[in-house]
Parts: C-alpha cells; sequence; structure tokens
C-alpha cells in the first residue's frame, strides 16, 4: 500500500512539474513592410531616375529625371505591382562630354532632347510605368513614352529597409526607335545607340 501511495505522489508531482515548465518563445521578426503586405507612396523627393544615352564609339550623356508619383505594392519583400510617373520637362544631365566653344553644350542638349527630334516634351510632359507582372526580380510592365506604350522589364537588383522606408533599386533599357524617339535624318540618327538606359531607385512610404 506504501508503495503504490508513493508511485502515485511521484506521478502527480511529475504531471505538476510538467505542466510548470515553459518552453521559450521563438523571437518574432520585427514588424516592418517587408513582412506580409505593404502599400507604399513613393517619395519624389527621395527617389532617384537616372538616365544614359550613348553616341556610338564615341562617348555618351547622362543625367537625371524628376520623378513626380507613384506606388509599389509589396508582398515579403517582393514587389507585386506598382507604377511611376516622371515628369519630362526636368531633363538635367549630369555628364561633363560636353565642347562649349563649339556649340556642344549641356543647355542645348536638353533642348535637342526635348524637341520633337526626341521626346517631344511639349507634347508629351510625362513618362510612365505600370507593373503588369512579376517572376523573380523581373518586373514587366507598361511603359509609355511620347504617346506610345510597349512592354518593358525592370531588372530589381534590391529592395530594402532605410529606416521605416523601403528602397527599391533596379534598372531599366528600352530601344527609343519603339516610341519614335529619333533624328529626322536617318544618317546622323545612326550614330546615336538604341538603347536607353534608366537607373531606378524608389523610397516608398507607408
Amino acid at each position: 500500500m506504501k508503495r503504490n501511495l508513493l508511485i502515485a505522489f511521484t506521478a502527480v508531482a511529475f504531471i505538476f512539474a510538467s505542466c510548470g515548465e515553459t518552453k521559450p518563445e521563438a523571437p518574432k521578426a520585427p514588424l516592418t513592410a517587408l513582412n506580409g503586405e505593404a502599400k507604399l507612396t513613393v517619395d519624389p523627393s527621395a527617389s532617384k531616375v537616372g538616365w544614359e544615352g550613348t553616341m556610338l564609339g564615341l562617348y555618351s550623356h547622362s543625367g537625371l529625371i524628376t520623378l513626380k508619383s507613384g506606388v509599389m505594392s509589396l508582398k515579403d519583400g517582393k514587389v507585386v505591382g506598382g507604377n511611376f510617373v516622371v515628369d519630362m520637362n526636368s531633363i538635367t544631365p549630369t555628364d561633363g562630354n560636353y565642347t562649349e566653344p563649339d556649340g556642344h553644350t549641356a543647355a542645348n542638349l536638353v533642348g535637342h532632347l526635348s524637341s520633337p527630334d526626341f521626346f517631344d516634351v511639349t507634347n508629351n510632359p510625362e513618362a510612365s510605368f505600370e507593373v503588369t507582372s512579376v517572376v523573380g526580380n523581373t518586373v514587366t510592365g507598361n511603359l509609355t513614352l511620347r504617346g506610345k506604350t510597349n512592354p518593358e522589364v525592370v531588372e530589381v537588383s534590391s529592395i530594402a529597409l532605410e529606416g521605416e522606408n523601403v528602397k527599391l533599386v533596379g534598372t531599366l533599357k528600352f530601344d527609343r526607335q519603339k516610341y519614335g524617339v529619333a533624328f529626322a535624318m536617318p544618317v546622323k540618327d545612326k550614330v546615336l545607340s538604341d538603347d536607353i538606359a534608366m537607373n531606378i531607385e524608389l523610397v516608398g512610404k507607408k
């Protein structure tokens, strides 16, 4: 009888001891815009869009263009949707490939790029990109430039937190001929590379 009571007390003590044990919870990842779903408004003042065009075998011109607006839709740190709009009146060269004594200046370049020979900015003051699909880091969307729309891709190189904001970095390369961005004189136009590269840095806020 005493032996049975001892076994019973031992079992009860074991049960109570087991119930009292608490396993430490695994640390939870901090809640940020990269967890779950998030729709962010792009901050034009913190974002940057660069461009580069090349004269074949000679030199290239590069610069910046101002972002007007945009949104980014993310899911677990990946792009799932969004768009951005740029101001075509804000073309600003930043390179030094000019010969001012020959009248080849940055101001002249801006005037030419803004003319009907290229982007016809008076009649097409904005350009835009609208996401249509995403596979991995390749974001496909519709680029609208000079009134024409074609599918293009943005290759995303990084999406990271900057404080409470999210910064997306990517590149977009397009063929200007598809948008009617070309000299009226074919001989001169052939000196220019058809490819124009854009380096995109979008900063999104909740």
